[in-house]
């Protein structure tokens, strides 16, 4: 691993840290100014390790997905269902993105466990849904968001099929995204607080992407660079 990928890993680290911890002693002030450099701090990491050897769409498709993320980051700090939806919608484009590499070179579906990757979460995601009670129109949008996030920790199973070094970290990585945005609907949509609710969204929002993030570079890297 290279030094300023260490670097950049900690100041994530040290950065997420902070975000959280301010959010469980109640001060919802600080994170205003921490929350907009977490995920450009996670893409200069991700970047920094990948180039310049590993050229290609790779690296521009990763920094165009963390830029969106980082965007739905800036917006829902704002208040307003305005924000919110814009929010939801930057993040659901960011998510497109690392569909787009997780799916690269895959071709088509072998057998029915991959098919099975497709049709589990075409079943769960208005389920789900339903559950929070999100109405028409939106409720569309939200189900269109959670199937997309599904088919992220879906992808993360087809590429332990098909043997990939760190698919754990995709499908890991994925589920976790559904349970820290399953904490945000909670409050949103079904109007139930609980105690460091906002603390344990951060947690699980920078430990999921820092899983998926990471799978995603180290899979491109050791395909790059095979072990002797």
């Amino acid at each position: 691993m290279k030094l300023q990928t260490k670097v950049f890993g900690i100041l994530f680290l040290l950065l997420s840290i902070a975000d959280v911890v301010c959010l469980a002693l109640g001060d919802e002030t600080t994170p205003m100014y921490i929350k907009p450099f977490l995920m450009p701090t996670l893409a200069a990491a991700a970047l920094v390790q990948l180039l310049p050897e590993n050229k290609g769409r790779m690296p521009i498709l990763l920094a165009i997905g963390l830029a969106f993320h980082t965007t739905g980051d800036d917006l829902l700090m704002l208040n307003g269902f305005t924000f919110f939806a814009a929010g939801l919608g930057a993040f659901l484009i960011g998510h497109f993105f690392y569909l787009a590499i997780l799916l690269s070179g895959m071709g088509g579906m072998k057998g029915w466990k991959e098919i099975l990757c497709l049709i589990v979460p075409l079943v769960l995601a208005p389920v789900i849904v339903s559950f929070f009670g999100v109405e028409w129109p939106f409720g569309a949008a939200v189900t269109v968001y959670a199937l997309t996030l599904m088919f992220v920790a879906a992808c993360g199973v087809l590429w332990a099929i098909r043997g990939k070094a760190f698919a754990t970290r995709i499908i890991v990585g994925g589920i976790i995204f559904i349970i820290s945005d399953s904490l945000i609907a909670i409050d949103s949509f079904a109007g139930i607080d609980f105690p460091f609710r906002h603390a344990l969204v951060m947690l699980t929002y920078v430990t999921a992407e820092w899983l998926l993030v990471s799978g995603m570079v180290r899979e491109r890297i050791s395909g790059t660079h095979p072990r002797p």
